[in-house]
């Protein structure tokens, strides 16, 4: 047993006079406590009890609403990647469109290239067969004229190459 060594007191000893002073003195304590701080120790604990469910409910609702604005930016991001697909879809047939397009310009300028030679060609050769017409034909003139041992005049000799010409223009 626990002894006091002060006054030899038994704490495990129950003393009728002790019990009913500390008995009065509990209920008092109580009745202070009731009388003057019971209320507002309940009703502070009450305020404290409705803050915390106030906090917890805008917790709730900022929760929900991250949750929701969560969802909105990844849905526009969704968006916005499909959009540039689509754009880069777009680039994609815009530059194969333009390249056919240059190809077939360019086929085109090669078109008209080529017959612009072939007809450069055609003249060339029709003014080329021309002068050698001319030329058989002065040089047909002065092998006549040496053959017919007969100087002609020069005014008889462009007349011979006229008719000449226009001879072999038939042909």
């Amino acid at each position: 047993m626990v002894l006091l060594a002060a006054g030899s007191l038994n704490l495990l000893d129950v003393n009728p006079g002790l019990v009913i002073w500390t008995l009065v003195t509990f209920l008092l304590v109580v009745f202070v406590l009731k009388k003057f701080a019971w209320d507002k120790i309940l009703k502070a604990l009450d305020e404290r009890t409705a803050g915390i469910e106030s906090e917890i409910q805008k917790a709730v609702t900022l929760r929900k609403d991250a949750e929701k604005a969560l969802a909105d930016y990844q849905a526009k991001i969704a968006r916005a990647k499909d959009e540039t697909l689509e754009i880069i879809g777009e680039a994609k047939s815009d530059a194969t469109n333009l390249r056919n397009k240059m190809i077939e310009d360019a086929n085109s300028e090669i078109r008209k290239l080529k017959e612009q030679s072939v007809k450069d060609i055609e003249l060339a050769k029709a003014k080329a067969l021309h002068e050698m017409q001319i030329q058989v034909a002065e040089m047909s003139v002065m092998i006549a004229s040496e053959i017919l041992e007969k100087n002609l005049k020069k005014d008889e000799y462009q007349a011979f190459i006229d008719k000449e010409l226009s001879k072999l223009e038939r042909i």
